[in-house]
């Protein structure tokens, strides 16, 4: 009732003041007593407008600080996912540089990349799965590496996948020798992180940290490819043969990528 009231009561107040300003000086007195009465009808009038105009300010300064967090939620996230990807594509440009390195220090090679799909979770069994196969040209026999060392070879091939035999397989064999001293021997895998190299002549000195590379021997794998590393020698005089401990020149266990040789296929004795 009040409100619709206080437009009429603001009227009369503000004619009410004009007509007492044109009277005697007497009459100021019941002026005064107006402005009492109606100054609070104008604060209740002036009052809800500013409430008003401070509850839309109040409203659009929570829109902002809204829309400002959605943002920095937004460049957080990318933010994120760029810290997630960034160690992913300098492992990516290590590896393209490693092929290219290893394409100028064996020009003759051929290959091939694969992605490593499935390792086999088994402790009878070394070997792995790629993602590709006979419809990419892959055949059995076939050597597969990284830029760094040999993994092994393939034994099983279906249109899109093949199995790899690692040398760390008890059943892998691997002709071999010594690079500095050309001296020959056989590795052979332990189903461990380690290899043995075999048949090592006793007349030769074999060193921790030499160089075992791929002989060439029998025609199964190319000759010069890295096996890996002497780490340690077992020498006794009672023996024909010396033998020696190889760690692997490739992580086998943590492999994303292998390079197949395409353009070496290994003898076969008829």
């Amino acid at each position: 009732m009040f409100t619709r009231l206080a437009p009429l009561l603001l009227i009369i107040s503000i004619g009410l003041a004009g007509i007492l300003s044109f009277r005697t000086p007497q009459l100021r007195f019941v002026q005064d007593i107006a402005v009492q009465v109606f100054a609070p009808v104008q604060w209740a009038l002036s009052g809800p407008s500013a409430g008003v105009a401070e509850f839309f300010q109040n409203f659009q300064g929570i829109s902002d600080l809204r829309a400002e967090n959605a943002r920095l939620r937004e460049e957080v996230d990318r933010l994120t996912q760029e810290t997630v990807r960034l160690p992913e594509l300098e492992r990516e440009n290590q590896e393209l540089l490693a092929q290219l390195n290893l394409k100028r220090s064996q020009p003759t090679y051929q290959w091939i990349t694969a992605k490593v799909i499935y390792y086999d979770p088994s402790n009878l069994v070394q070997s792995l799965t790629i993602n590709r196969g006979s419809k990419d040209g892959l055949r059995e026999g076939m050597t597969v590496i990284t830029p760094a060392a040999l993994v092994g070879r393939i034994t099983r091939v279906s249109p899109a996948t093949a199995r790899v035999l690692l040398i760390t397989d008890a059943s892998s064999s691997v002709t071999a020798m010594i690079q500095s001293s050309r001296t020959k021997g056989v590795v052979n895998g332990q189903r461990r992180e380690f290899l043995k190299m075999k048949y090592i002549p006793q007349s030769e000195t074999v060193r921790t940290g030499d160089k075992v590379i791929t002989s060439g021997v029998g025609g199964v794998f190319p000759e010069g490819i890295l096996i890996g590393s002497v780490t340690n020698v077992s020498k006794k005089d009672t023996d024909i043969f010396q033998e020696a401990d190889i760690e692997p020149g490739a992580n086998l266990a943590s492999l994303d990528t292998v390079l197949v040789i395409i353009n070496h296929m290994p003898v076969t004795l008829d």
